[in-house]
This record gives structure tokens, sequence and C-alpha cells, in this order.
């Protein structure tokens, strides 16, 4: 019997509906599965993944439904999520893999114990500010299509670290679908072809035409089978070697001589020396719900959660969603907290932030104070505080909850699509661009200096309400990404959306570069007069497609404790989906 559509609503709004309608589930469908209709053809439809026992989120099917066959295998969350990491590397390299790096957010039900692992990748040791500055200006070759462009990988430190300490499988046993994935090889999408297209000349120049991303010299097309053998043979010799192969064996070797055969500085010293840092996470509130998510150098929790403190000030649920005041208050604020990230945000093991001014609710109010509801400020200055010391889309996102709570959001990136296209030989891997995150002007405090993370807008996060999780979320997007996922949230607590409504929702973006206002970029789908309204304002408007990746590809995860439903909510601007049981 297949279950009609359900739209969620925020937890202390239609509790007691919600929970009538678990009952009536109960008594047709018994205690097996949940019934799952199947997704709309239309992928742009909001459609809802459900589950009870678990749910696995991704930016690819395959990478899905590998971590879900480690969760029904026993495997708890986070082997559950490793396991989804290796499958992406097979199923979406462009976008992520172990030649790059990220951060994670664990929720351990038995223990409610959040904690947060920073994998992220670190600069050579011989990196130093004006690395990329030719004859008085900054060479961009350097910084994204060269060796120099590559900082030293942590994804499988992390991986490996979270694995060890907090999962209850081994390497070998999570890797099993990326090497299956890898081996018997998939069908390419759309959203694949087109990205290869996009690459193609990287491709090209930096592997050459046998290189395994193109089909025999040129881009895939889409359903065309891409195997990568030499990548389920790194994978294999990772299983039986352990990552110690990576950073100081044979692979490292491999690393290392790419790289600097492709003009770069990283060395064996550099990938031996990487280790990932657990830490606690940052902490912020908006009304009755507590977020927690990575901190800096992932200043995207930082960021949304400056963000709640401002729109906390307004009453954004009477404006209505994605309303003239809706879009011009949110884009104002937007362009403070880039100021701030300019001035502030960078590697905190070099610098002093100052998160505690930052993010306070008083600082919100300030900056609420100074917007004005009938024009365009133009000037954005950064905040000054007492104590100061001194594009990209090429991410991923993905979302586990187990059938014991526990809970792993994970965001990760070779930041460029397809990074730097660099491949070591016969790995069948990619190699990241990720020093071009550190800041062009060298005496920014995210600037390139030995061993330090450059700045990085991932925010994988976890809401809470009491002491109950109820919303898992991350997106990649590059410096969208915070602006995305602070909408999504304010979709789902202030407009009483489903979790794929909110995500399939119409987005906006917009920043500052040094104090002074950038466009609003906006979906095309927004409404005709609310985009001559918001001209009439005083803000340029810049339109993309329908439903467009420059807003990145956000994962969710929805858990309502009453129901013991878990709804899983997949980004149809990327090729997301959700594998519940």
């Amino acid at each position: 019997m297949q279950t009609k559509k359900i739209t969620i609503f925020p937890i202390h709004a239609l509790q007691v509906v919600l929970l009538a309608l678990y009952l009536v589930i109960t008594i047709f469908c018994g205690t097996q599965d949940l019934e799952q209709e199947k997704p709309p053809l239309d992928r742009h439809e909001p459609y809802n993944f459900r589950g009870k026992s678990g749910m696995v989120v991704a930016a690819h099917p395959l990478a899905a439904e590998a971590g879900l066959e480690m969760l029904k295998k026993g495997g708890n969350a986070v082997d559950a999520a490793i396991a989804t990491t290796f499958a992406l590397n097979a199923a979406e390299p462009f976008a992520s893999g172990i030649g790059g790096g990220g951060f994670m957010v664990i929720y351990l039900a038995r223990d409610k114990k959040i904690t947060a692992i920073n994998f992220r990748e670190k600069a050579p040791a011989k990196s130093f500010p004006e690395m990329y500055i030719e004859d008085g200006k900054t060479n961009e070759q350097l910084r994204r299509i060269h060796g120099l462009a590559v900082a030293v990988p942590g994804a499988l430190a992390g991986w490996s670290y979270a694995l060890n300490k907090y999962g209850t499988k081994t390497l070998k046993d999570v890797m099993q679908g990326g090497i299956q994935i890898a081996e018997e090889g998939f069908p390419v999408s759309k959203t694949f072809s087109k990205i290869n297209k996009d690459e193609y000349e990287k491709l090209l120049q930096m592997a050459g035409e046998s290189c395994c991303y193109l089909n025999e010299g040129l881009p895939f097309e889409a359903d065309e089978v891409l195997r990568n053998p030499e990548l389920a043979n790194t994978f294999s010799l990772l299983a039986s070697q352990g990552i110690e192969a990576f950073y100081r064996g044979e692979i490292a070797q491999k690393i290392v001589t790419a790289v600097q055969e492709k003009g770069g500085i990283l060395t064996l010293d550099d990938l031996a020396s990487y280790s990932p840092v657990e830490h606690t996470p940052i902490k912020g509130h908006y009304k009755d719900y507590t977020l927690y998510s990575a901190r800096p150098p992932a200043s995207g929790g930082l960021h949304i959660i400056q963000l709640l403190n401002i729109i906390g000030n307004w009453s954004v649920k009477e404006w209505g969603h994605n309303s003239v005041p809706y879009i011009h208050h949110l884009s104002e604020a937007f362009r403070f907290v880039f100021a701030d990230r300019a001035q502030y945000l960078g590697d905190p093991d070099y610098i002093h932030i100052p998160e505690k001014e930052l993010t306070s609710k008083d600082y919100g109010k300030q900056i609420a104070a100074q917007i004005k509801p009938d024009h365009v400020l133009n000037t954005y200055p950064y905040g000054e505080f007492d104590e100061r010391e001194n594009e990209k889309e090429s991410t991923t996102h993905l979302c586990v909850m187990d059938k014991e709570g526990n809970i792993v959001a994970l965001t990760q990136t070779i930041n460029h699509f397809f990074g730097s296209g660099i491949i070591p030989k016969n790995t069948g891997f990619l190699l990241n661009n990720e020093m071009d995150d550190f800041s062009r002007n060298p005496e920014s405090p995210n600037a390139p200096n030995p061993q330090r993370r450059p700045l990085s807008s991932q925010a994988p996060l976890i809401l809470f309400q009491g002491e109950q999780p109820v919303l898992v979320l991350g997106s990649p997007g590059g410096t969208r990404i915070f602006t995305t996922l602070t909408q999504i949230i304010l979709n789902v607590t202030e407009f009483n959306m489903s979790l794929d409504e909110a995500i399939e929702a119409p987005r906006f973006f917009s920043y500052s570069v040094r104090g002074e206002d950038r466009p609003i970029t906006l979906e095309s789908r927004m409404a005709p007069a609310t985009i001559e309204a918001l001209k009439e304002l005083g803000h340029e408007i810049l339109l993309r497609e329908d439903y467009d990746k420059y807003f990145g590809g956000a994962q969710g995860i929805m858990f309502l404790p009453k129901t013991k439903i878990i709804f899983g909510g997949a980004d149809s601007r990327r090729d997301g989906y959700g594998a519940g049981y």
C-alpha cells in the first residue's frame, strides 16, 4: 500500500497532526519498513525520502545507497558516513575525494555528545603570502590550475580518525562500496556530463587525453559508463596498507611527484606531518532552536549564527517568503557579514578570531538597526571590537542518521570542479586546488602561510530543539553555502515548509567587497514584480537559471521525535538522493 506524500512542519507547530498521521501509518503498515512512493519524474518537485531506522542523503544515488547498505550491515552513522565518502569519490569525483578535505559534525545519541572534526587541507611548509604575485599582480593560473594550487589533502586522515574513534567498522569494510562503484562503473548523469565538458580544457592540460575522467580523450556524454579501475586499485591498496600508504608510502610519493612536475612545492614531509583536529562545535541560538556547526577555518557556521542573530530582530514571517522586504533585509545582512569575514576570518591556529563578539546577540542587534527598509546602504563597515588581535561550487555534503539516533553532517571538497586537474599517476583520484581559498591580499588574516588551513565557507550543521536534534543540513556552493543554509533554516522554522520544499525553494545571494555592495543574484523563478521592486530600492539584480547549482546542492535530514519518522531532502540542483529504511 502506498502512502501519500507528507508536508512537514516545525515540531512546535503541528506535532499533534503529525502524531495522528504516524498512528494511521502504523495501523496500516504495521512494523514493516515505511513504504516509500517513487520520486516524481520532475526532480525539482519537492519530495521527502522517508525511513524509520536510518537515513543517508548524499549528492549521488550510488553514494546514498552505499551508506544505507552500511547501516543495514550494522554500522553506525559514522561508519555509513565514511562509506558514503568513498562512494562519492567514485561516483561524484569532480566534487570531492581523497585528494581534498573538509569538516564533519558528529552527534552521539547515547552520550548526548556533539563534536566536530576539522580535516581541512593545509598549505605546504614552503608557502608564503606573496607566492602568487607576479609583477605586482595575482597570477590566477598559479592559484587554480598549477602545482602551486594543491594543498595537503586531509580527507583520508579525517575519515580514518572519525572511524577509529567513533565508528564500529574497519577502513576495509567501509570502502567496499566505493571499490565496487569504481570497478563496475556507472552511467554518468547530465550534471556530470555538463561539468565534465565545462572543465575539459583543464583536464586536458593537467592530465592529458588518457585521463580517467575523459572518454577516449573527450568529455563523457550523459548515460555513457565511467569505470575507474585505477581508483579501485588505490582504494584496495589503502584497504590493505591503511592511510600510511597515502601519507608516507607509495601513494604519497606519487602525489609529490605529480605536484612537483606541475611546478608545486608540496613535499613528503608535508604529507607525513598532516593530522586532523577534533574540537567542540560552534554554538548559536535562534528562538527555541540551538545550532551546532564546525568552527573556523570553517566559517559557515559562524556566519549562519551571525545572520540568525540579525534576522531575529525582524518579523520575517510577516513579510512573507521571498517578499521584497525579506530579500532586501537579508541581502543587506549578507553584506555586513561579508565585511566581517574579510576583516577577521582565517586559521584560528595562527590568528585571533573574535568569535564571541561576532556571534553575540547584541552585535546582531547593532547590525539590524543599521539596515534601512527603504534603500540600499551601499557601505557596510566591519565590526570593531576591543579585543581584536589580529566562486566555487565543487564541494559536496552528506547527512546520516542511524537507528540509535547518532548523526553525522559532513561537508568536503576539492574546491573547484575537478580540483586542480592533477591526477597522481595510476591512482584515479584528483588533487584539490584548495590554495585558491587563501586571500589574494598578502596582508589578509587569510593569506597563504606555512601549514595554515585556508578559510572555508563550509557549514555542516545540526539544529536542536531542546535536547532533541531535529534538522541536519549542509551544502556546497562556496561563499553561497552559509546564505543558502540560512534560507533553508528560515524556510523550515518561519515558513512551515517541508524539508525538501525548503531545499527546492528559490534562492538569492549578495555580498560586499571592501565594504561596498554587490548585486543580488536570484534564481529566475522569483516573481518579476519582486525583482522590479528590489531595483527600485537600489539593488542591482543578476538572474541565473531556475534551479542553479551556483546556489549549491543542499542535503538534509529532518527528524520528528513524536512520529519516529526520518525525512531526507536532496537538492535537485545537483544529483542529490536519499536512501532510508
